[in-house]
């Protein structure tokens, strides 16, 4: 209801609506889109009066199928708008499995270059035990060849030594007859 001496507008629990105290909004619906109209400030909570009027004239008829066309093109906009979100999260999320793997991969060949290290440490190692071995090895050689050569000295003075003593004893008993 409307007292027009005052230009308030009466409605429901009380509420009161102004010129000054009313929204100015766009429609957006097919049939008036793009029309002004006034509303109660209210619209969207608690108790609001029922106050609507049309700031502009009507649309004309070739207005009204531009904004079915409009709205077609902002619904499909709006839709590969939501498409690309999904995909940017998608993604994001495909960037994040990405640096996860990256990073275990990081650490993997961190550990794998730490056991090389180790292997070449424990290989460098082995290796000076293998030269320490084949020194001892050699000096072993060197013994046994020294000591068969000694052997072989000895067995030969003690040859020519009992042969001297045999020939000692053959000559001394011929001139000791």
């Amino acid at each position: 209801m409307m007292s027009s001496s005052s230009g308030t507008y009466s409605g429901s629990n009380g509420h009161m609506c102004t010129y000054e105290t009313c929204l100015l909004r766009t429609s957006l619906t097919v049939d008036n889109f793009g029309r002004r109209f006034l509303g109660c400030s209210r619209y969207k909570v608690g108790p609001k009066c029922l106050f609507f009027k049309w700031i502009d004239n009507p649309t004309c008829v070739r207005g009204n199928e531009a904004a079915h066309f409009v709205q077609q093109k902002m619904d499909l906009l709006q839709s590969e708008l939501q498409l690309a979100h999904e995909r940017e999260r998608a993604a994001t999320q495909v960037a994040a499995e990405a640096t996860q793997m990256a990073e275990i991969a990081q650490d993997r060949a961190a550990k794998a270059t730490e056991r090389e290290r180790k292997f070449r440490a424990s290989s460098v190692q082995a290796k000076e035990i293998a030269v320490r071995a084949l020194e001892q090895e050699r000096k072993c050689r060197i013994a046994l060849m020294l000591s068969w050569f000694f052997f072989i000295l000895v067995m030969l003075f003690s040859c020519v030594s009992s042969s001297e003593n045999v020939g000692m004893t053959k000559l001394s008993l011929p001139g000791g007859l």
